[in-house]
């Protein structure tokens, strides 16, 4: 075989090589473009039924942010923040399902599950402490700001029932507008009162509870006591005092150290009293 025959094979098997791998390539590239048109057509790969023992889905720094297990009552659903803290729990229980959910620092904070009578939410303040729980047997606030509010359809508060800042109870009233009409309070240095007002704040009566009985106490317009009523110190008798636009006693109603009415009345200043006692044996 002459060299000339040799370089015309070797011409020719270069040329095949070439061949076969262009078709290889255009193979390839056919290949991945009926591959695109394909899901581009069709969608994603769907699953009809996956069957796992664990699921979890990581987030872009590969902690899991979402995990779906089982428990020993059937399954269970958490949800963990970007540093890998537990904040939301889903789960079944033995008296069918529970919802918990924590804070940043893996706090409770809220609370809700199935009991054997009913159902029972929980809700904790940033420390972990328990301030409130609803059950189907009621309703308990606690802590040091515990509230309850009604709003009406305008959204204005119109009632409250509170703590205040020294641990006493406290119930409040408002009109339609939320402006504060009446309140049940503590009074202090003197004992449970109910006080009522204008809508615009001004305090126009009082209903106490002293150490010598109950005492109730009307004023005017002005903020000046007008009428009083109460039990007195030094008996067990009542007493009214009606005073004047001043605040001035004029007039006195009470019972005597004998027992008996007596009446007393005053000038515009008090004064130049005038005392009026039933007679002694006299019946009519």
């Amino acid at each position: 075989m002459t060299t000339e025959r040799l370089q015309t094979i070797e011409r020719e098997l270069g040329a095949l090589r070439s061949s076969v791998r262009r078709w290889k390539v255009t193979s390839t590239l056919l290949i991945i473009g009926a591959g695109l048109l394909a899901a581009g057509a069709y969608g994603p790969t769907v699953l009809d039924h996956l069957i796992v023992n664990r699921l979890d889905i990581v987030g872009d720094e590969g902690k899991p942010v979402v995990s779906f297990t089982k428990n020993d009552s059937g399954g269970r659903i958490d949800l963990f923040n970007h540093n890998g803290t537990n904040v939301l729990r889903l789960s079944s229980s033995e008296n069918g399902a529970d919802l918990a959910m924590w804070n940043t620092l893996g706090k409770d904070v809220a609370g809700i599950w199935s009991t054997k009578s009913g159902g029972s939410l929980s809700l904790w303040d940033n420390s972990g402490d328990l301030v409130s729980k609803l059950t189907d047997s009621g309703l308990t606030l606690s802590g040091s700001n515990a509230s309850l509010q009604v709003q009406n359809k305008h959204g204005k508060t119109v009632a409250v029932v509170a703590s205040d800042s020294e641990g006493y109870g406290r119930v409040k009233v408002a009109d339609a507008a939320g402006n504060l009409i009446t309140e049940m309070r503590m009074i202090p240095g003197v004992g449970g009162g109910v006080i009522v007002m204008t809508s615009s704040g001004k305090e126009m009566g009082v209903l106490a509870a002293t150490s010598k009985g109950g005492q109730l106490n009307l004023k005017n317009h002005q903020g000046v006591s007008v009428f009083v009523a109460s039990a007195k110190e030094d008996n067990a008798g009542g007493a009214m005092l009606i005073a004047n636009e001043r605040g001035i006693p004029i007039l006195i109603l009470n019972a005597d150290g004998s027992h008996r009415g007596l009446i007393e009345v005053l000038d515009e200043d008090g004064k130049g009293v005038r005392r009026l006692h039933p007679l002694r044996g006299y019946s009519p």
